[in-house]
């Protein structure tokens, strides 16, 4: 099974259980040592890798203390900050159902070094806890979450293997109002589909919709919020995938399905191209048949750095049948993908193939700019329309521009890369999900 998602949700899984996996191959050694793991990591990377002729020539797998180890020292760097390991019930449970162990929010990393909530799970110990987006966590365990980063030790702050564990969060919300609370680690489900709005915007129906992740219920939650646009006579669509590390690629496939209609059935969505050694794995991902699809001639994005993967393959795929308009700031940039390896308890996702669009386009590593840049604009909710990146985009469905705020989104947005690069970015995104 073919997967495409950033390094977001990778990490996401390894708070799970000690980081592993899902798979689509078994390995068939049965040495699970340390020395066995990392050799049977090393012996796949040298058959599947799609960087495959930049490994090391001399490599001792056995000299690395674990296969994350050593998988991080033979990556092709700079442009590979994806391939990792996670255990197979990590993998199994987020990709199935879409749960983690963790307190249920997301943090964005301010340039003080403190932790703005960007959202908060239904039902989730941070829900119970009172908060909410757009806070301020400044203290972990009477830490400062600034010393805590300065003294790389904010992972282990937030990390949760198991539920049970207690974190105590000191924050201020957006009134400047003080909190503290004690919150205890639990199974915490991401609803892949957030939430399903209808919109009314210069005499048009818009639907909205926050789309969380490329995980297996996602078609059915995604055919029930369509066939609600479709009975709301709904005519433009925002999809709001500025928090999605992507997924399934077949989910990815479902989508822009729903999204163009069944008049494009059979055309090639993007291909897939593997290394000389698998040549034979090559193939195509072609529109499928759906049902309650919207049949629009265009469709908008909010985007950030943390849409990523089958995210942005989306986005790129659709481009040479529709218009695609994107709003909020440049995707994270990752157009290639993986496939599964179970190794002993684990599974190693090596990238192992790249993906271009019906008309060859790819090769994003940079992301993907938007249309209409604006800011992630915590001070409302998602969904409202008066949430900058929303905003934006529907300014556009009105009246055909950005808006009034573009250039100032784009400096915003600059700055924020200036204080967080997406080349420095592997820590920062561990730290935005480890909160999960």
């Amino acid at each position: 099974m073919s997967r495409m998602f950033g390094v977001l949700a990778a990490f996401s899984l390894c708070l799970l259980a000690a980081c592993g996996g899902s798979s689509t191959t078994s390995g068939t050694t049965t040495d699970c040592s340390v020395a066995g793991e990392n050799a049977q990591v090393f012996s796949t990377m040298q058959s599947w890798y799609y960087w495959y002729q930049s490994l090391p020539a001399s490599v001792n797998p056995a000299s690395y203390s674990g296969p994350s180890a050593l998988l991080d020292a033979i990556r092709q760097q700079p442009l590979d900050r994806f391939s990792y390991i996670t255990t197979q019930a990590a993998d199994q449970s987020f990709y199935g159902a879409g749960q983690y162990v963790g307190y249920g929010l997301g943090f964005d990393l301010t340039a003080a070094n403190n932790l703005q909530v960007t959202r908060v799970f239904p039902g989730s110990p941070a829900a119970g806890a009172g908060l909410v987006r757009g806070d301020t966590v400044t203290a972990i365990n009477g830490t400062p979450v600034p010393t805590l980063v300065a003294n790389n030790q904010l992972d282990a702050a937030l990390a949760a293997a198991n539920p049970g564990v207690s974190v105590t969060f000191a924050w201020t919300d957006l009134q400047l109002q003080t909190h503290t609370a004690t919150l205890t680690s639990a199974v915490v489900t991401e609803p892949s589909v957030g939430q399903v709005n209808l919109l009314e915007v210069g005499g048009e129906r818009v639907g909205y919709i926050v789309f969380n992740s490329f995980i297996t219920p996602s078609p059915g939650e995604l055919d029930q919020a369509f066939a609600r646009f479709v009975s709301q006579g709904a005519t433009r669509l925002v999809i709001d995938e500025r928090y999605n590390g992507g997924g399934e690629l077949s989910v990815a496939q479902h989508l822009a399905s729903l999204v163009v209609g069944n008049s494009q059935t059979g055309k090639v969505l993007g291909t897939l191209t593997y290394n000389s050694q698998h040549s034979d794995q090559n193939t195509s991902v072609s529109f499928q048949a759906v049902t309650s699809p919207l049949n629009l001639s265009d469709v908008y994005f909010i985007t950030s750095g943390s849409t990523a993967s089958a995210s942005e393959f989306v986005i790129n795929a659709l481009k040479p049948y529709i218009s695609v308009i994107t709003a909020g700031s440049a995707t994270f940039g990752k157009p290639v993908g993986e496939d599964g390896f179970n190794i002993c308890s684990d599974v190693l996702y090596p990238i192992t193939f790249k993906i271009v669009n019906a008309a060859g386009a790819g090769d994003y590593f940079s992301g993907l700019p938007p249309t209409c840049p604006a800011t992630d604009d915590l001070t409302h909710p998602l969904g409202d329309p008066d949430e900058a990146s929303l905003a934006a985009a529907l300014s556009h469905v009105a009246t055909g521009s950005c808006g009034p705020n573009v250039a100032a989104a784009a400096r915003e947005n600059a700055r924020r890369e200036a204080v967080r690069p997406r080349e420095a970015s592997r820590y920062g995104w561990r730290q935005l999900l480890n909160a999960y």
